[in-house]
């Protein structure tokens, strides 16, 4: 099947067909983000009205550090502003038009769309799988076991002052900034990066890339029984 056939049936159908897994687009995830991207505006459109009269033109016609200072801090507040605006409407399109953003795995091919652009790669092309971060947060029972056990002084500091500056919550804090936003895998046809996802509005990209690598070691063990 093509990707059209197979992006169709994905999406019209109640039931996917036995082998196959999609990963639709997840609105509220989506809506999260806009809500994200609105308070980006709101803070950049701020900042820049409340700074602009105070920094311009006094801070310009004090030598060449306050010139560049000034530009640098302005740049930062400019793409704060322009860039919330520009994903707010990525996002707004995407919530609009979710059937045009979805994964779907079948037994022989990778397929994804993502707007105008439709992605199919056979299974057995897939190479290197790989989710750019780190793997969210362990909650297993190692996890709450003795090593995180924390010690009276550490117990009395964190009531003081907050969970957050003992060092198992910097710790803790540390591991959920850094959960992993991107996928992507080589399409060894043409030996390219093929990004999959580079948030989460799909689900957790170690879960996405779970799947990819069983469904790649599927169809690469019934090519090996063909041969």
């Amino acid at each position: 099947m093509d990707a059209e056939e197979i992006l169709a049936q994905a999406n019209t159908s109640a039931e996917l067909p036995a082998g196959w897994s999609s990963f639709p687009l997840l609105k509220g995830k989506v809506i999260w983000g806009i809500v994200g991207w609105i308070f980006g505006i709101l803070m950049g459109a701020g900042l820049l009205a409340l700074i602009v009269p105070i920094v311009i033109p006094v801070n310009f016609q004090h030598g060449t550090f306050s010139i560049i200072l000034t530009t640098f801090l302005l740049a930062i507040l400019a793409f704060i502003f322009f860039g919330s605006i520009y994903m707010l409407i990525i996002d707004i399109v995407r919530v609009a038009h979710p059937e045009q953003h979805m994964i779907v795995l079948t037994p022989t091919d990778f397929v994804m769309r993502e707007g105008a652009k439709t992605t199919q790669v056979p299974l057995k092309n897939v190479r290197h799988v790989t989710p750019r971060g780190r793997a969210p947060i362990d909650r297993s029972a190692d996890d709450a076991g003795v090593r995180n056990i924390q010690g009276a002084g550490e117990n009395v500091f964190g009531f003081i002052f907050g969970r957050g500056t003992t060092e198992s919550g910097q710790k803790q804090r540390r591991k959920r900034v850094r959960t992993p936003t991107s996928l992507a895998f080589v399409d060894d046809r043409t030996d390219t990066e093929v990004t999959v996802v580079n948030d989460n509005a799909h689900g957790d990209p170690f879960l996405i890339a779970a799947v990819i690598k069983k469904y790649v070691a599927g169809a690469r063990s019934e090519e090996s029984i063909q041969k």
